[in-house]
């Protein structure tokens, strides 16, 4: 590998992680936290930091089973005061983690540096990767740490010292949340596949994953014990539970036949690695594969989205508009240059790749099909499969100079910077109003979560003069325990009877909670239900109409 060949590329690629980094650290500072999971786990957090420890009554097992950042963030609170950035850096600083393991993962091989960069380009291009990079969700947090287990023991036999490390890091994985152990029992399961004798692969490769996953087994088993339920109910909180899979089964079919993993600008690429890698598994060389990969990953891009949405339009998938189109026709002409490589990857890799990633991808597909970002355990392993499918045609470019290695790089730069604006979900709306709001308002934290939460934080204002010192509240929206840390109750009322010990109650209006009222609690959703309340009397403070109903409770 000529060094010199990647100059131009690897500019064009860290010039542009860095503006997409320094955009992302920008929307930490700014934005105060506003994802709902992470304002609702982010009340164990305030309290940890008001109090030092790891118990409350307001806690759940789902705020137990992901302790290594929320706790983190708690304590940073506690000694650094709250400020909401604090918490938002933290998560980017995952996020950084992630980028950097899966350079490292896929870098370790002839072209690593090459390799590195697409790595580098495929994660900033995710849109859900630039949604989640400050979310304050542990989404992210579990991906680095697989990532980096898997960086740690992917190429070469670790040694003794490494083998420990290997272990300290499963477990943190592990502690981040409980969906690490799928991806780390495939990565475990991966290793099997290595050239080596068995005592090699089991003695330090396979031991030290299995020492973290036991430390992060025990954990979680004392957490279910002191929440009073099993391991298996503990580790599957907030995702089995009927109305968890019966969103789940409605989305199921367009989250496997869209294609849209990974966003638009990667669908095409995703559906090459999928079908490059079974030619080569069943037994085809590297240029037929890529031959016959192309045209089918190209079809599937359409056909997939087509049959997603039951036929009922044409213009779907990479063909949905023109410049989508632009980008899958781009994406196909460079994977197709793939074929003047002599090799590509080997077929034990591309077998390692999928036993790693496919019990999560199974998991989430039968219990979380219904958000992509629950797929981020598996994310190490996938996007490795796209960038090292997609390395032949990159080097191929490179033997032909610095220049026709720049020009997809530059193609894919536009695909990254369409990406900036769904940095913390914020859009070209919310980028927009972020300009428009004077510098001077920028650390006022009311008037930027209104850009973000528009809804939420008019009833929130609703809310506070309402809440004196030692008031409950009650509402099925958790984002409320975060500014009342250990005075809200999160959940729906079966009845008028259920309030009578809090002040406030904000109840939903939204489509999706009015269904889970009506089917699956038999209690009217509608405002005006509960307005009528004899026992105790409710004064009606906002009619609902924008997703939030809040009522006052008289004593």
């Amino acid at each position: 590998m000529n060094p010199n060949r990647l100059g131009l590329a690897s500019a064009i690629v860290w010039i542009t992680t860095g503006l997409f980094l320094l955009a992302a650290l920008f929307a930490a500072i700014v934005i105060p936290i506003h994802a709902q999971d992470a304002l609702t786990f982010g009340e164990w957090s305030r309290l940890i930091s008001q109090h030092w420890h790891l118990h409350y009554a307001a806690a759940t097992g789902q705020e137990y089973g992901r302790p290594l950042f929320y706790v983190l963030q708690g304590w940073l609170w506690g000694i650094g005061g709250f400020h909401e950035p604090l918490g938002r850096i933290l998560s980017g600083i995952f996020a950084y983690l992630l980028l950097g393991a899966l350079v490292w993962l896929v870098g370790d091989r002839e072209w690593g540096r090459l390799a590195g960069l697409l790595a580098a380009f495929a994660l900033i291009a995710t849109p859900v990767f630039a949604l989640q990079i400050v979310s304050g969700l542990t989404d992210l947090p579990v991906a680095a740490l697989v990532a980096l287990t898997g960086a740690l023991l992917w190429r070469r036999r670790p040694g003794p010292g490494r083998a420990v490390l290997i272990g300290v890091v499963a477990a943190l994985a592990m502690l981040a949340k409980p969906s690490a152990l799928l991806a780390l029992v495939g990565l475990a399961l991966a290793q099997l596949l290595f050239d080596e004798t068995w005592r090699s692969r089991l003695v330090y490769r396979v031991a030290p994953i299995a020492g973290g996953v036991g430390l992060g087994l025990l954990y979680d088993l004392a957490q279910a014990r002191y929440v009073h339920q099993g391991l298996r109910t503990f580790l599957q909180a907030g995702v089995n539970t009927d109305y968890y899979r019966t969103l789940a089964d409605e989305a199921r079919r367009y989250a496997l036949l869209d294609g849209n993993w990974f966003g638009d600008g990667l669908r095409v690429a995703a559906f090459f690695a999928i079908a490059y890698s079974i030619l080569r598994l069943a037994g085809l060389a590297h240029r037929l594969a890529v031959v016959v990969g192309v045209p089918l990953a190209l079809m599937a891009s359409w056909l997939g989205p087509w049959v997603a949405a039951d036929q009922a339009r044409t213009a779907v998938g990479s063909f949905h508009s023109a410049g989508a189109a632009l980008v899958a026709l781009g994406t196909a002409g460079f994977l197709l240059v793939g074929a003047l490589s002599s090799q590509g990857p080997s077929r034990r890799e591309l077998a390692r790749l999928w036993v790693w990633a496919l019990p999560t991808a199974i998991a989430w597909a039968v219990y979380g099909a219904y958000d992509f970002r629950l797929l981020a355990p598996a994310w190490p392993p996938l996007l490795a499969l796209v960038v090292v499918t997609a390395l032949p045609a990159a080097v191929a470019l490179a033997r032909r100079g610095s220049i026709a290695l720049a020009v997809p790089f530059v193609f894919f730069a536009v695909v990254v910077a369409e990406n900036v604006y769904n940095i913390d979900g914020l859009q070209k709306s919310g980028w927009s109003e972020v300009r428009r709001t004077p510098t001077g308002q920028w650390s006022d934290r009311n008037t930027m979560r209104a850009i973000v939460l528009p809804a939420f934080s008019r009833a929130l204002v609703a809310v506070q003069p309402q809440m004196r010192a030692h008031d409950l509240l009650i509402s099925p929206e958790g984002a409320f325990r975060f500014f009342y840390p250990g005075r809200v109750e999160q959940s729906f009322p079966n009845g008028c009877a259920d309030l009578s010990r809090f002040r406030v109650f904000v109840l939903l209006t939204d489509e999706g909670s009015k269904r889970y009222m009506q089917d699956f609690l038999h209690v009217s959703p509608e405002p005006s239900f509960w307005a009528a309340c004899k026992a105790p009397r409710l004064t009606q403070l906002t009619d609902g109409s924008e997703g939030y109903a809040v009522f006052r409770i008289e004593s």
